[in-house]
């Protein structure tokens, strides 16, 4: 019976060893993108409106409403894509205005991530009434599998809509009450944004339009090898479910069939380019397509750039970008969660870790010290170009997921930029000691048990920060 214990502690070391030599260790050696394959930035600029016209979607009760009207004004076709789908009152109107434009005749296809989507295994009733339904498919991408350890990496990171070839709404935004703050809600709020797009030539197409390859990008992860479509036949549960969700936005969206039609040509300002850029769509290390264009844009910049992330772990590639700027006296400020408002711990350690490099290219670097925590992710270069998605100035963004909309629109660019000041009103920014300078606000305070695990996970977050 002694041996018994033994023979369990051999096993659970070797299948240790295993997922550390095949689900870690392989993530260590970064691939690089050779550098005929980055594009010039002028590559993102245009001379002249193009097809598409843009739109801020800001604050948390935008984020819903748009989501909810785009769903509703729905006539053919809806293609979605997310990273998380976290359950509360919001998700179940979200959801059930998915559910109401299937029952419209709409054809639907949703693309979650396998191991945090939420419309899995871990949410039966939910998953059962979204994928049962005859005009709706689900998939799922990468579904962790335990004997596969490589599968826990590469997530589908993704956050997008597209309504019928006519509309996108992109941004870092995942679903659940803490992205939407309905009434009531007295959570810690991710503040975030997204981009709405309107594609002004739908009537003919999307050959001139952005959407085109959003697209095309879903097509090839829907059709590709590493998806699942989850076991789809109709239950008891799913159907009980599908009526409470339905009832849900019905209660929400009452009187939405009689609001007029968004004038959707009054409601966004012209851009001159819009690009979408994505990494490589497989479950491994990808070589930093978006990392690079993104830092060839910022390398770019005449006059100012600022750059907001929640989550900041300087890069090889990242460091001499900004040093460069420094030394042109282009005016560079970096916008990121304090150690009192971010909510994720490994992300800040290792951003603390790197701090004094980031302060030492010569950069601004500012913190955050609102209420709530920062989860958007934007670029700005010039006050003319922004860059808008869910891609994170870290190494698994860089190297593992991501999608962002490099925008050409000054009145965009503009808009966007009035909104960062109001987040540098409530933020404080560090000396070259990494103290805080005088401000306008007070630095939010840190629990002794945040500034405990931040020092325990130091050592750990620098030998695995290629995770993080």
């Amino acid at each position: 019976m002694r041996r018994i214990p033994r023979v369990l502690l051999t096993a659970a070391a070797v299948f240790l060893l295993y997922v550390f030599c095949t689900g870690v260790f392989p993530f260590a050696r970064q691939p690089e993108l050779p550098e005929a394959e980055i594009p010039a930035a002028d590559a993102y600029l245009g001379t002249e409106p193009c097809v598409d016209r843009v739109a801020l979607v800001e604050t948390p009760e935008e984020g819903l409403s748009a989501r909810v009207y785009l769903l509703s004004q729905a006539e053919h076709t809806i293609d979605l894509s997310y990273y998380a789908i976290h359950m509360g009152d919001t998700t179940d109107v979200f959801l059930g205005a998915i559910l109401d434009a299937a029952d419209r005749g709409i054809r639907v296809r949703i693309l979650v991530d396998g191991m945090f989507g939420g419309l899995t295994a871990s949410n039966k009733a939910a998953a059962e009434a979204i994928g049962s339904h005859p005009n709706i498919t689900l998939r799922l991408y990468n579904p962790p599998d335990l004997l596969r350890p490589w599968t826990f990496n590469c997530r589908l990171h993704d956050k997008y809509i597209l309504i019928d070839g006519k509309l996108l709404l992109l941004g870092g935004r995942n679903i659940g009450d803490k992205y939407f703050a309905p009434e009531g809600f007295t959570g810690l709020c991710s503040l975030d944004r997204d981009v709405m797009v309107y594609n002004t030539g739908w009537e003919s197409g999307t050959e001139h339009s952005v959407l085109s390859a959003v697209r095309d990008y879903m097509d090839g992860i829907w059709n590709g090898d590493d998806v699942q479509e989850p076991f789809s036949r109709p239950t008891g549960r799913g159907e009980a479910e599908r009526e409470r969700l339905l009832r849900c936005y019905r209660t929400a969206a009452d009187g939405i069939d009689q609001l007029p039609p968004l004038d959707l040509e009054a409601a966004t300002l012209p851009a001159n380019r819009i690009t979408f850029l994505h990494n490589d769509t497989g479950t491994g290390p990808k070589p930093p397509t978006v990392a690079r264009s993104l830092f060839s844009l910022l390398a770019s910049a005449e006059e100012s750039v600022t750059l907001q992330s929640p989550y900041v772990i300087a890069s090889e590639n990242l460091l001499p970008v900004l040093s460069e700027l420094a030394e042109r006296q282009v005016a560079c400020r970096i916008l990121t969660n304090s150690q009192g408002t971010s909510p994720n711990l490994p992300a800040f350690t290792a951003y603390l870790n790197d701090r004094a490099d980031l302060l030492g290219t010569g950069v601004e670097l500012w913190e955050y010290q609102g209420c709530d925590a920062i989860h958007a992710k934007s670029y700005l270069v010039d006050g003319r170009v922004a860059a808008v998605g869910s891609f994170n100035l870290d190494p698994r963004s860089t190297y593992l997921n991501t999608e962002l909309l490099v925008i050409d629109s000054e009145p965009f660019a503009q808009r966007l930029a009035a909104v960062q000041e109001d987040y540098f009103a409530e933020s404080l920014a560090l000396d070259g000691s990494g103290s805080y300078l005088p401000g306008g606000v007070s630095p939010q305070p840190v629990s002794t048990g945040k500034r405990v695990l931040t020092g325990l996970l130091s050592l750990p977050i620098r030998l695995f920060r290629y995770l993080v």
